[in-house]
């Protein structure tokens, strides 16, 4: 009986970690402009698909990959965006930070700041 409940806490502990909110750092773009220049090898495809007040969906360029947004994320950065509380650097890239689940290539958006800011939209 102690075997099988050792095992069960082992599986609980390990899916809680599995789920863990982890920090992404990376460009914020534009998911729709992605999308339809996804096949360019643009070394800064992140600046050309910058998002602008009128972006809806979103994803983050971070570690040499692209990650979409989930949709409670894209009315969180929109939000942030529009509040001001995203901005773009002087090179053009909105640099970002994103704490949040993945789920394949889909992050699930806890909360989202600009990097170097504590402001957060959650």
């Amino acid at each position: 009986m102690r075997t099988i409940l050792k095992l069960g806490f082992g599986l609980a502990i390990t899916s809680a970690l599995a789920l863990a909110v982890e920090m992404y750092h990376g460009q914020l773009m534009d998911a729709s402009c992605y999308n339809q220049n996804a096949s360019e090898t643009a070394a800064k495809i992140w600046v050309k698909c910058a998002p602008t007040d009128a972006t809806n969906a979103f994803a983050i360029h971070t570690e040499g990959k692209i990650r979409m947004l989930d949709s409670a994320g894209n009315d969180k950065a929109s939000t942030a965006l529009k509040e001001g509380i995203l901005k773009h650097d002087s090179n053009g890239d909105m640099p970002v930070v994103i704490d949040g689940v993945r789920h394949g290539n889909t992050i699930d958006v806890e909360g989202i700041r600009a990097r170097g800011s504590d402001i957060s939209v959650h």
